[in-house]
């Protein structure tokens, strides 16, 4: 018996599309010998689906699919779909051959935390499963199914437990079909699960998980196989789609492809993007992985471009060290005909920052524009000031520039068709130090799940491979520029103490005294705590933020505004 298991980029909604996709990795699959092919968590419709399970016509698309695919499948398929059963929904695993198919497995335990809210769309199946093929018994779970012990929430049962007892010694390995987000703290959690449920159970454990960006969250792959007491092995790489071939006999990785379409462009398993040499950067805490990260981001950038329809993006750049990590992002992902950058100083801008910037866009051949502000800036102070009979002073007249240079990168993506790309970051999103419908505007937020220390982090790493970032930007001090001698340190703390505190109450989920039992400065804690409460009507308005850390803003931080 032979896996193929399908590290698939499923498309939300497009049915056909993805069914016609699993059917050429199938056939690919059968090709170079394997007997049964694998594909992720509700790979007929896309993970999450959300409130396309409320379509009436979902229903017959997926079954009339289904059908078809069992005219053309060459080896049987195990694909997830949802199943409409007496009125109730389940999230599902298909068998599906040349001989019909069948429903033979429904999720048990249904995520209801962080970004997951399956139990408002779905009902709990009853237990986990034992298949046979080919003379081989394996135990198929979904996703969740295998985190009972290891959830962010107390489950009343281990599916995958309780069926391997009722089983007794027959099974030969574990299998998990998933839709398993990427975040830097999710993977090490997902390498202990699957390693210490081979060991405890005593067999493999074969995961196969969905690939591919879709709006903020960004699944890895990372199809893997876990032995008992052994480190975890990867079969296919991350961020990439493909097909890894798994002896379950042998329990031997034999070969891994990875394509770009599953009908064609098959090749050997390569990295195709390493700017960092795999640089790893130990950051307050959390094992931050910089060539992981900067391929999750180009992933989103790259979908999130894909799904909108778009090709090219605009950036506008400030000479500070957030915008030139998402153009260096941008390059890498699309290219550098794809990158315009708009240069838009200010009165209060220094020479450095334009020169910086300039030299950022020469380095890496990208075209820019420099805009400046200046003109229509005072055009509107001196509109408000006649009206009000008062110059604007303060936040009012620092506000109206960013708010300028968002009406230019606006109406240059509405002139040439390029997205705009938000270059805010976690820290400044956490506190409010930002401007709404200022810098906060544009289609996708690239860094905004990356604190400032982790920016800075980012952009070392890849210098230590190459210049990626010049040096300048890196030294020079944070600054708005957005009145005479500013720096980010005259409102916010040092950002390492500031990061520490967000961190540990955002990833960490500390209150207020929780935070400050672990250490933190009592008078700096209250003040972060109240930016935060205050500025969460600024968060709810943010672009789509490409999630990687294990709580994002946005579906994965849920306040209310009062």
């Amino acid at each position: 018996m032979r896996l193929g298991l399908v590290q698939f980029a499923p498309r939300i909604g497009e049915v056909r599309f993805n069914a016609d996709s699993m059917l050429e990795a199938a056939n690919a699959a059968a090709e170079y010998g394997a007997t049964l092919a694998v594909f992720p968590e509700l790979s007929l419709i896309g993970y999450p689906p959300m409130d396309l399970l409320r379509d009436e016509t979902l229903r017959e698309t997926c079954r009339i699919a289904l059908d078809e695919m069992v005219n053309r499948v060459k080896i049987p398929s195990l694909i997830g779909a949802p199943s409409w059963e007496d009125g109730k929904v389940y999230n599902a695993a298909y068998w599906v051959s040349d001989q019909g198919w069948s429903i033979v497995g429904r999720k048990v335990l249904l995520p209801n935390y962080d970004v997951f809210d399956e139990s408002r769309y779905f009902q709990s199946g009853d237990q986990c499963r034992v298949l046979e093929h080919n003379g081989k018994k394996f135990l198929l779970s979904i996703c969740e199914d295998l985190w009972a012990r290891d959830a962010d929430v107390k489950y009343p049962t281990d599916p995958v437990q309780l069926a391997l007892d009722n089983a007794g010694s027959s099974v030969d390995f574990i299998l998990n079909i998933a839709a398993s987000p990427y975040s830097i703290q999710g993977i090490p959690r997902r390498t202990h699960v699957l390693q210490s449920t081979a060991t405890r159970c005593g067999i493999p454990v074969v995961y196969v998980n969905q690939v591919g960006a879709r709006a903020d969250l960004i699944f890895d792959g990372g199809t893997s196989v876990a032995h008992p007491n052994k480190a975890v092995q990867e079969l296919c790489p991350k961020f990439e789609q493909g097909f890894a071939l798994w002896d379950a006999n042998t329990h031997q990785h034999l070969k891994t492809f990875v394509c770009s379409s599953f009908g064609k462009d098959l090749t050997m398993s390569k990295d195709l993007l390493n700017p960092t040499q795999g640089s790893n950067v130990i950051i307050l805490g959390d094992h931050f992985d910089a060539n992981e990260i900067t391929k999750a981001l180009c992933l989103g950038i790259r979908d999130y471009l894909a799904m909108t329809g778009g090709k090219k993006v605009v950036i506008g750049l400030s000479g500070g060290v957030d915008s030139a990590v998402v153009l260096c992002l941008a390059v890498m992902a699309l290219g550098s005909e794809n990158v315009t950058a708009l240069l838009m100083p200010s009165g209060y801008s220094s020479e450095r920052s334009v020169a910086d910037g300039v030299a950022l866009c020469r380095l890496h051949e990208v075209t820019y524009q420099i805009l400046p502000i200046e003109e229509g800036f005072r055009a509107v102070m001196g509109t408000l000031h006649a009206q009000w009979k008062t110059p604007p002073t303060g936040l009012t007249e620092e506000n109206i520039q960013p708010r300028m240079r968002a009406l230019f990168l606006m109406a240059y993506s509405n002139q040439y068709g390029a997205m705009w790309l938000n270059s805010s970051n976690k820290s400044e999103a956490a506190v409010g130090y930002s401007t709404l419908y200022g810098d906060m505007g544009g289609g996708l937020s690239v860094i905004g799940d990356l604190y400032k220390t982790q920016v800075y982090a980012l952009a070392n790493s890849w210098n230590s491979d190459r210049e990626w970032v010049p040096s300048s930007i890196l030294e020079a001090a944070p600054s708005a520029e957005l009145r005479p001698g500013q720096l980010d340190s005259d409102s916010l703390p040092p950002y390492p103490m500031l990061d520490a505190i967000l961190m540990d109450r955002v990833e960490g989920g500390l209150d207020e005294e929780g935070l400050m039992l672990k250490g933190h400065d009592p008078d700096l804690v209250r003040r972060v705590m109240d930016m935060m409460k205050r500025c969460e009507f600024k968060r709810h308005q943010m672009p789509p933020v490409l999630r990687v850390s294990s709580r994002s803003f946005g579906r994965g931080w849920r306040r209310s505004l009062v």
